[in-house]
């Protein structure tokens, strides 16, 4: 190196350092998946106003909502490499959709994992004039005839549940798409459809009023908010012990210490009381280093894969 280019050099690395020490220096953005209302845009909410002290920079919420969710992470993918976009990412973005192997302008190698924000439950329920007060029973019932249950898409975590629970159990069971899950359990109510399987919240208060009855819940085991339904695993089906994720990211090749710096204040955000008391009741707080967060992904991806090909599932 000539003398005048060590001096360059020399004069250009404390510009770096002072680059990467001032970040951030204006507003981050947000990015969700979906628009406002429902509790996942509540938690973003929540989490974006709690980390702004943290990084003494304001933090946009930028809903982008669309193709259950591939809108909002392709922009993501494609943001530049500075950690001014963050990316909220649903499970779908994250593991179902590459385990089904859609066609998606991303992979998971495009973004660098933050940490998860939540892991929440799914649950089994009937209607209330379907003849089965137990899983046994249900999984009997459907051998016979099989059992029709609403999801908010093929290919999903309540799909891919159900089809596990056939393969483990001999029933049968015959999914009907919905736009929403409160949708389904309005069905159940009219008697349009027996089953549902999905997350808690729209259907814990039917359950409560004995509009429908919960059968099961995919936690490990029960949980406060439903002492009285069993968990798979303690009904002898542990395979479908689950907990799907939501999570943060940022495009992949985002400078360390700006994605040490970002892990530091979003993970500062979601411990707070102010985000984990507006977790629903199946929701467990989860944040996670970037690495163990990346490691998990994969091995769920791997898993939700290996049984996509053998029930031969597909999002179509």
């Amino acid at each position: 190196m000539t003398r005048r280019g060590a001096l360059l050099a020399g004069l250009a690395a404390p510009r770096l350092g002072r680059a990467q020490e001032a970040f951030p220096n204006r507003p981050l953005r947000l990015v969700l998946p979906f628009g406002p209302g429902g509790v996942s845009d509540t938690l973003a909410r929540l989490i974006a106003e709690q980390a702004r002290p943290l990084l003494g920079q304001s933090v946009v919420i930028d809903p982008r909502p669309g193709s259950n969710g591939v809108i909002a992470t392709e922009h993501v993918a494609r943001a530049a490499r500075d950690g001014y976009t963050v990316g909220y990412m649903a499970y779908g973005s994250l593991v179902t959709g590459p385990a089904l192997g859609q066609a998606l302008n991303y992979r998971i190698e495009d973004f660098q994992l933050l940490t998860a924000i939540f892991r929440a439950a799914q649950v089994l329920a009937v209607a209330r004039d379907v003849p089965a007060r137990s899983l046994a029973e249900l999984v009997a019932l459907s051998r016979d005839r099989p059992v029709a249950y609403g999801t908010v898409g093929r290919g999903g975590p309540g799909h891919i549940l159900m089809e596990m629970l056939a393969g483990e159990t001999g029933g049968r069971f015959e999914n009907a798409v919905y736009r929403t899950e409160a949708t389904v359990v309005q069905d159940m109510l009219g008697g349009a459809i027996p089953g549902f399987m999905g997350s808690l919240m729209p259907a814990l208060e039917q359950h409560r009023a004995g509009g429908i009855r919960i059968l099961a819940i995919s936690t490990a085991r029960r949980i406060a908010a439903l002492p009285e339904v069993p968990s798979f695993a303690e009904l002898g089906v542990p395979a479908l012990t689950f907990l799907y994720c939501h999570g943060l990211a940022v495009p992949a090749g985002t400078p360390a210490p700006v994605v040490a710096r970002l892990h530091a204040a979003f993970a500062a955000a979601i411990a707070s009381e102010a985000v984990t008391a507006r977790m629903t009741p199946d929701m467990v707080p989860d944040v996670t280093s970037p690495e163990a967060f990346t490691a998990s992904i994969a091995r769920e991806t791997a898993a939700l894969a290996a049984v996509i090909k053998t029930r031969g599932i597909t999002a179509g």
